[in-house]
């Protein structure tokens, strides 16, 4: 009996050690007496503490686990959307519940699993890439990585339609796999989309393989300055194409997040008796 209290308080105190200490930022409990998602739902959002974070430049939630209020009731919602990445220090996690019961005084247990995330290029989560302008229908990662990601405009894939088919064919068979589906997705985009693709201070890519490791697409002057985008617009996970308040400068360098085994560290975590407004 000693021998397995032993292993239990050796495995209790592991736990404790490796699980990320998390603090509440705000609670919200919504109420509607319509059967409205958006009118019944409680929403908390938390943030992470500690030394060991600094280690890190960015979290999410990567799953959730349980959450229950003070009469025992169930609280996770059936649909868990992944969630984005924020940048530590100014995150506020979001957790969205069901509501408690009425005479419920608090929630006594949410608890999951959150993803650290520091991205370098040593690690293989950052890849910069100069002079990608010029270099429309190619994939611009390294044939290693879960995905590709292919820069394109409107006019490299209206040339790439107005060629003959069998001359067409013919180079597609010449592909290795990889490529030719890089080559049909763009070709799927062109009857797609159309004329319709990418404005004059817009920037698109064709995503495509493992398209969860994807963290975000960035762009930097030549200088390493982070250019700011206005806006971003995915569609269907394979179109990923973002606005900026500029005519895009054949200078900007592409820098490509990913998650990489050695970029990523999951941590349970845990907050407790967190009392109801």
């Amino acid at each position: 009996m000693k021998t397995y209290f032993m292993a239990f308080a050796t495995l209790l105190w592991g736990y404790t050690a490796l699980a990320q200490k998390v603090a509440l930022v705000s609670l919200e409990d919504r109420r509607s007496l319509s059967n409205s998602y958006f009118g019944n739902r409680c929403e908390i959002e938390i943030k992470t503490t500690g030394d060991e974070v600094r280690k890190y430049k960015y979290v999410r939630i990567k799953s959730l686990a349980k959450a229950i209020d003070s009469e025992g009731v169930e609280l996770l919602t059936d649909k868990q959307d992944r969630a984005d990445y924020a940048e530590i220090g100014d995150e506020k996690l979001k957790i969205e519940l069901k509501n408690p019961l009425r005479k419920a005084t608090s929630i006594k247990e949410v608890s999951g699993t959150l993803d650290l995330y520091n991205p370098t290029e040593a690690n293989g989560a950052i890849v910069k890439v100069a002079n990608f302008q010029a270099k429309p229908n190619v994939n611009l990662l390294p044939k290693k990585a879960p995905l590709s990601i292919t820069f394109f405009t409107k006019e490299s894939v209206e040339k790439m339609a107005k060629e003959q088919k069998a001359e067409r064919d013919a180079k597609m068979k010449q592909l290795d796999p990889a490529a030719r589906e890089i080559a049909a997705g763009l070709m799927a985009l062109v009857e797609g989309f159309g004329a319709g693709m990418a404005g004059e201070n817009e920037l698109s890519f064709y995503v495509n393989g493992d398209i969860s490791k994807l963290v975000d697409i960035k762009m930097e002057d030549e200088t390493g300055k982070e250019i700011r985008r206005s806006g971003r617009f995915i569609s269907g996970d394979h179109l990923h194409t973002y606005s900026y308040d500029e005519k895009p400068n054949p200078k900007w360098r592409l820098k490509i997040l990913i998650e990489t085994s050695a970029s990523v560290k999951s941590v349970p975590f845990s907050l407790k008796d967190i009392e109801l407004p």
